[in-house]
């Protein structure tokens, strides 16, 4: 899809010089701080339109990548829906994006590709119609032909936003948007006049993110440092929670302990919070460990 995206965007180039550029940003309140496993890693990717050499954005696609040095890599689930505000042009059915697939029913969010278990989320993103031709209604793709100008132009435009479970496995991750594609419409017309664009430099530099995930203590329900009988109702309210913390937290419970559930309730190495967890925390709390260590 990478090469219609270039083909499309050859094909309606006018003459211009890379003089305007669409800058690219990847943040993330997650960004330089220690996160257990199974905490929510929040992110979200935007882009800057320069100005008074355009008419704001036609194009703009990216990948969120995980660096391969990672301590553990996973597949990166696609971005949350909805299409942001100022960006639904450039999204199925209005405009041009990849077709989804078994994870998103909409190419724009970005789709998973790579080796199995360590997916990347590819072309996120998509592009205004600037044809000057529309599809019939219900085509799902491609159905305005009037494109908006000034996208991007007046701040930082969201292009895309999502969520991942950080990784159980200790040490520094870090993310970043590249293979940035963008063009800029030199003059917004109505249909069925074609809205000529330009080659714009893709700037990337900056747009990434990290975060450093610490070990947890296997029992500890409450993340208080030490494995004993004040763990068991945290435990309970945990595994009986379906992912809903509401119990957990009227206890006293963390919103980030409860996010790590998977890792210090996982006492039988399947990776998860379950029932077969049951028996090992039982025996861990009738002998507990000696403060700041783990169930064994």
């Amino acid at each position: 899809m990478r090469t219609l995206f270039r083909t499309l965007l050859a094909g309606s180039l006018a003459a211009a010089a890379l003089a305007q550029t669409v800058t690219f940003s990847l943040t993330s309140p997650q960004d330089g701080t220690s996160v257990t496993g199974g905490s929510t890693v929040h992110w979200t990717a935007g882009f800057v339109t320069s100005t008074g050499d355009n008419q704001g954005a036609a194009l703009v696609v990216t990948d969120l990548v995980q660096h391969p040095a990672n301590p553990a890599l996973f597949d990166i689930p696609p971005a949350a829906a909805p299409v942001p505000a100022g960006m639904t042009n450039f999204a199925r059915p209005a405009g041009v994006t990849n077709p989804g697939d078994v994870v998103a029913a909409n190419g724009y969010y970005g789709v998973q590709r790579g080796t199995a278990g360590q997916r990347n989320l590819i072309q996120i993103g998509g592009m205004q119609n600037t044809f000057g031709v529309s599809q019939n209604p219900g085509a799902g793709m491609a159905e305005v032909a009037n494109p908006l100008a000034g996208v991007g132009q007046a701040g930082m435009q969201v292009l895309a936003s999502g969520s991942f479970t950080a990784p159980n496995t200790p040490g520094l991750y870090s993310f970043s948007l590249q293979n940035g594609i963008a063009n800029v419409l030199v003059q917004r017309n109505d249909a069925p006049a074609i809205s000529p664009v330009a080659p714009a430099t893709a700037v990337m530099t900056g747009a990434l993110f990290s975060f450093t995930v610490t070990p947890c203590l296997p029992g500890d329900a409450n993340c208080d440092g030490s494995v004993n009988n004040f763990d068991i109702d945290y435990f309970v309210d945990a595994l009986l929670s379906n992912g809903d913390p509401t119990a957990y937290l009227a206890r006293g419970g963390s919103q980030a302990c409860f996010d790590a559930r998977d890792c210090w309730g996982d006492l039988d190495g399947s990776t998860a919070l379950n029932n077969f967890d049951i028996d090992a925390f039982v025996a861990c709390i009738i002998s507990p460990p000696a403060p700041g260590q783990p169930c064994p």
